[in-house]
């Protein structure tokens, strides 16, 4: 039976308390909001301040139910700190979307480059590993979790735009084999672990990067996307609610492909 309330499907995520990493744009900031949206509880973590309190501000109304934390997703021990503070604040952690990251140093596939490895590695993958190891403990005692790792389709197929990152892109891989392989250890905890790889995506920093292309390539990138057009960060937070709520409940170590269909062409 579908409950309906003033119109609409009952809330998503309601109780629920979600943890959200790179929270202050982009990406992280569409799913802090659509969660929010479903009922869930939020804490929004970025490392630049600014951008969690305008977030802040965006939500209005619903603050109450947003926790900001100005973060670093690379430390180890402001990730510990972390998760205490949300235990202290709200007693439970149910949902953890590790969003943060990026590229750092050197687009180059025809030379291999040490510059950003370390810094990258550390800011796409490390981390995605100490924030699922530091909520593992209390999703374990309350027998139930939901962890949504944001990968890239650049860590399964080459760049269609022809900058390829060969940090970001190892990073990307291992997140997609770490979700895999949590998930299978996870599993009799009652905890999901899945991963959705976005490809273009319209962020600031995607348009730009599009913007950035030559008139020839941005027009062959967008041919080869068999739906027309490139993915809005509202598209990737729509697909974490789903894995995030229990309309995903028999949905574990999985990799959702949200790229328009380019990685068909």
């Amino acid at each position: 039976m579908v409950d309906f309330i003033v119109g609409r499907q009952s809330l998503k995520l309601k109780n629920r308390v979600g943890i959200v990493t790179g929270a202050g744009g982009g990406i992280g900031r569409a799913i802090a909001q659509a969660f929010i949206e479903e009922g869930a509880r939020v804490a929004a973590l970025d490392i630049n301040l600014d951008s969690l309190l305008s977030l802040e501000q965006e939500v209005g109304a619903r603050s109450s139910q947003l926790m900001i934390c100005a973060s670093d997703a690379t430390a180890l021990e402001s990730i510990r700190d972390t998760v205490d503070l949300v235990m202290s604040k709200w007693g439970q952690i149910d949902i953890l979307v590790n969003n943060v990251g990026g590229g750092i140093g050197t687009h180059s596939d025809s030379t291999l480059v040490d510059e950003g490895w370390d810094a990258t590695v550390a800011l796409n993958l490390t981390g995605c590993f100490c924030f699922i190891q530091a909520v593992a403990d209390p999703m374990r005692r309350q027998k139930y979790g939901r962890v949504v790792n944001i990968s890239s389709s650049g860590g399964r197929y080459r760049s269609n735009t022809g900058a390829a990152n060969i940090a970001y892109a190892a990073a990307k891989g291992g997140v997609l084999q770490l979700t895999r392989t949590v998930a299978h250890a996870l599993g009799r905890d009652g905890i999901t672990v899945n991963a959705i790889a976005p490809g273009l995506v319209m962020t600031q920093a995607g348009r730009k990067e599009y913007e950035m292309l030559a008139p020839a390539l941005r027009e062959r990138v967008l041919r080869e996307t068999p739906l027309g057009y490139f993915c809005e960060p509202s598209e990737i937070a729509s697909i974490a609610v789903f894995l995030a709520s229990s309309d995903a409940s028999y949905v574990t170590g999985a990799t959702i492909l949200a790229n328009g269909g380019w990685c068909t062409s």
